[in-house]
């Protein structure tokens, strides 16, 4: 599973430098960077990240101020060159709170605080139909099959069609519990009844493990039963 991030800093090399350390770290993924609050809260509903790395003296809305705002906010890790504002960063639950310039040891301690915090926490994730967010349990997610710009979610509780990719969608999950088998198909581990010879046996369905996936998709399958 990635953990989706975004970084908020009115300093470009800060911004840069923290873009840097997230590429180093494989479950990081940054999906969006911002020069001010204000310009995050535009594209905050839209990119749903996981996380902020989040400056504190900015322009016309301090990052405090940003976090106050939101009434169900991302996690944060505050990154700042001020450290008379921590009591208050974790007054607001943030996860961590760094002081630049920030080595990448302590940026890795951080970013391992985030993984464990969402390891633990996340049972299920949401997903946005055409009409409506639903949630999504993982144990009732049983494979994931891709179509055209669309994923069809087969859950125990019915279908959700999400307007995404494959390789998206893999991202928001928790790689011990899912596997891609085929450049269609992902599948949970657990739901796997039977393998007859070159396909997985989940209830009345059978699907393809295509050569690419085959050696890895069966040992992460074997593993998890």
């Amino acid at each position: 599973m990635k953990i989706e991030c975004c970084i908020i800093d009115d300093e470009p090399l800060a911004r840069s430098g923290i873009e840097g350390y997230v590429e180093k770290i494989p479950y990081l993924k940054c999906i969006g960077m911002f020069s001010s609050a204000i310009d995050m809260l535009s594209q905050l509903d839209e990119l749903n990240p996981d996380l902020l790395f989040l400056d504190i003296q900015m322009p016309n809305l301090t990052g405090l101020e940003f976090l106050k705002s939101l009434k169900s906010p991302p996690k944060v890790i505050i990154t700042t060159a001020y450290d008379q504002y921590a009591l208050e960063g974790f007054e607001l639950d943030v996860l961590d709170y760094l002081m630049k310039p920030i080595p990448f040891d302590r940026f890795l301690k951080a970013a391992e605080k985030a993984k464990g915090h969402f390891q633990n926490s996340q049972d299920s994730f949401f997903v946005k139909t055409d009409k409506r967010t639903e949630k999504v349990r993982f144990d009732d997610l049983m494979y994931i099959e891709s179509m055209q710009n669309y994923v069809i979610l087969n859950s125990r509780s019915g279908k959700h069609i999400v307007h995404t990719t494959l390789k998206t969608m893999l991202n928001q999950l928790p790689e011990s519990k899912f596997t891609q088998i085929h450049k269609q198909y992902i599948i949970n581990n657990q739901s796997v009844d039977a393998i007859e010879g070159n396909q997985v046996v989940i209830g009345p369905v059978k699907l393809p493990i295509s050569r690419t996936y085959s050696e890895d998709a069966k040992q992460a399958i074997f593993k998890n039963q």
